[in-house]
């Protein structure tokens, strides 16, 4: 079963030629703002660039009209599309009601931006919640209300042509009294069970994080994964390492991607890796030809 590939597409770049057959388009997240990541990413050879929705500069409020449209002739003259990487800072799964749809009418705000960059993809974050005591009640609240926000918010973006992406947190355990929403398998599945047209943005480090096996969660949500987030870790922090500097196992999760014949976005958050640097090594790690195997 392949992937819900978004219609959402770039120019694809002379680079392209290179990349992975899963690889239907590559995205840099750089941490810049969106003017210097767009030329940065265009200057690697990406079709696709992160505007970095949690940077001062970089939120709604920031982007008046006429920034907007030096922004699109930029991607009509370059080909390049963005992606918003929303805030995610934003408490979309918060239990306490009043930030929680404070977070929802932000959110709203995003997908506007999303909408006048050409119907950009906007990438969501379950948030967080801090409890020292009753934690598995507040987590569960937290998860509902998120639930509900996604419903509303998948609502009002697809008449505005814009696609809801959640991208699963870090399950990190040693952090009390801190949770993030949203982080295991199960919390994964009720969410996409309960809110239809919502894609996974499938983040393999943070996947990986505190044990965590991101080929079997692959392998279970791949219908709903429009796209990954690839960076390497040991499995201690979410680290942004170049791919090959932890332990994370993409010649495994490569096995299974190519197994399951999948292909969508591919994003790349690696400090101080390069494009180039990244394809070599997942090229390195295919199958080859006539050995793909079949779907698990």
């Amino acid at each position: 079963m392949g992937s819900p590939v978004s219609d959402y597409a770039a120019f694809p770049p002379s680079s392209a030629a290179s990349w992975p057959d899963f690889m239907a388009a590559a995205a840099q997240q750089d941490y810049l703002d969106a003017e210097s990541g767009l030329a940065r990413a265009l200057q690697q050879g990406y079709s696709h660039w992160y505007v970095d929705g949690s940077l001062h500069g970089e939120r709604p409020e920031d982007f008046p009209p006429e920034r907007l449209e030096t922004l699109l002739e930029l991607m009509q003259q370059t080909g390049m599309r963005p992606i918003y990487h929303g805030n995610f800072k934003s408490p979309l799964g918060s239990d306490v009601p009043a930030l929680a749809t404070a977070a929802l009418h932000y959110a709203c705000r995003e997908v506007d931006i999303c909408s006048r960059l050409g119907g950009a993809p906007l990438i969501v974050h379950g948030g967080g919640v801090v409890e020292p005591r009753l934690v598995a009640d507040v987590r569960q609240a937290g998860l509902h209300q998120l639930i509900a926000n996604l419903r509303a918010l998948v609502a009002y973006a697809a008449p505005r042509g814009v696609q809801i992406w959640l991208e699963n947190l870090c399950n990190y355990t040693r952090f009390h009294p801190f949770y993030y929403i949203c982080t295991t398998p199960d919390e994964i599945a009720t969410v996409l069970e309960q809110v239809p047209g919502l894609h996974l943005f499938f983040d393999v480090s943070h996947a990986y994080v505190n044990g965590g096996d991101p080929v079997a969660m692959f392998r279970r949500f791949r219908p709903r994964i429009v796209g990954m987030s690839f960076s390497d870790n040991n499995q201690d922090r979410d680290a942004h390492l170049p791919l090959g500097a932890g332990n994370l196992p993409f010649g495994a999760l490569v096995a299974a991607i190519s197994a399951a014949r999948w292909r969508g976005v591919v994003g790349f958050e690696t400090r101080g890796g390069t494009l180039a640097e990244s394809v070599k090594l997942l090229n390195g790690l295919r199958p080859p030809v006539g050995d793909q195997g079949g779907v698990e």
